[in-house]
């Protein structure tokens, strides 16, 4: 049965790419929020299948009138400030948008009669410095925020907890992972690394590499198998529980680094240098979770290897310096 969908967030990274799969595996109607002056650019090639609303995450009144426009049966809220290292010199707008954000989108709920379904994303960012002994994480790991970006994702994620007890409101939260694949800003570590690679193989950067903290322990999923998972997080969840997302594809960042330049023609030249204003004032060091709650729900595996990430990663820069080389930028 075909269901009206409202995605926020969906110009961005996440977002665009969970678009492109309810439309390609379903024949729901897809509503996109669209803030003023959001670029299109990751939605372009979708225009014509989806239905653009006007609004913003801080104006009630435009929450209001997407959800009169949409009709939502389903509400996929994405739409966040989502990069860690801004946060420290910007937090109160980190907190306004993030957490203030959701609570207007559910008031604008509350005031329409809205029942949709609303699935959140949240951030393993919101567990802060986990103690070895208590590795892997879990959804019953206590959260202990340490940088301004998290705390405001903590503080989303309290603001589901209340409106779900207090109205009822069907709300499936996820915190998923580290995820990668194109369309991702270059504040991604990995998006940074794979653009200077593009960059380099284009004759356009000396072979140097710039980083920060490259120590750190990550578990990686692709964007395409994530935004699977949220489809069916969205489908199946239970209605105020959490559920992590990720996968047991594990390494530290300088060795995904490495793997990243391996697939590159420039490997033998390329070095690795640390630029002092990429490193955060605070790193978490370790995120690998355990996943079993959501895989025994949903069945969810991956499809991509992350030999097959890189390369998605690579060739999406590698046409993004072309196209910017043949428009003289």
């Amino acid at each position: 049965m075909s269901k009206n969908v409202l995605i926020t967030g969906a110009t961005g990274f996440a977002g665009s790419h969970l678009m492109d799969y309810i439309l390609e595996n379903t024949d729901y109607k897809v509503f996109v929020l669209k803030r003023m002056n959001s670029s299109l650019k990751n939605i372009q090639h979708a225009l014509d299948k989806i239905t653009l609303i006007d609004g913003d995450l801080l104006d009630e009144t435009s929450l209001i009138n997407a959800i009169n426009i949409a009709k939502p049966d389903q509400i996929y809220h994405l739409g966040a400030l989502s990069w860690v290292t801004p946060s420290w010199n910007m937090p109160a707008v980190y907190m306004q948008t993030n957490a203030i954000g959701t609570i207007n989108l559910f008031e604008a709920m509350r005031i329409t009669n809205c029942k949709a379904r609303v699935l959140t994303s949240a951030t393993p960012e919101e567990f802060g410095d986990v103690p070895a002994d208590m590795i892997p994480i879990t959804e019953e790991t206590r959260i202990k925020p340490i940088n301004p970006y998290a705390a405001s994702k903590a503080a989303q994620d309290m603001v589901c907890i209340t409106y779900q007890a207090s109205y009822g409101m069907d709300i499936v939260r996820t915190r998923a992972f580290n995820h990668e694949g194109s369309r991702r800003n270059i504040h991604g570590a990995i998006a940074s690394f794979a653009y200077q690679i593009a960059c380099i193989e284009a004759g356009l950067q000396e072979p140097v590499i710039k980083v920060g903290n490259l120590s750190a322990t990550r578990n990686f999923t692709d964007i395409r198998d994530t935004v699977r998972a949220y489809f069916l997080a969205m489908e199946k969840g239970v209605s105020g529980e959490l559920y992590l997302i990720g996968t047991d594809q594990i390494y530290t960042m300088e060795s995904l680094l490495k793997k990243l330049i391996s697939h590159s023609p420039k490997k033998d030249v390329i070095k690795i240098e640390v630029d002092p204003a990429r490193v955060r004032p605070t790193e978490l060091m370790t995120f690998i979770g355990d996943f079993s709650k959501f895989k025994k729900l949903t069945n969810w595996e991956i499809k991509y290897k992350i030999d097959e990430t890189l390369e998605f990663v690579l060739d999406y820069w590698r046409n993004e310096v072309k196209n910017n080389q043949l428009r003289g930028q």
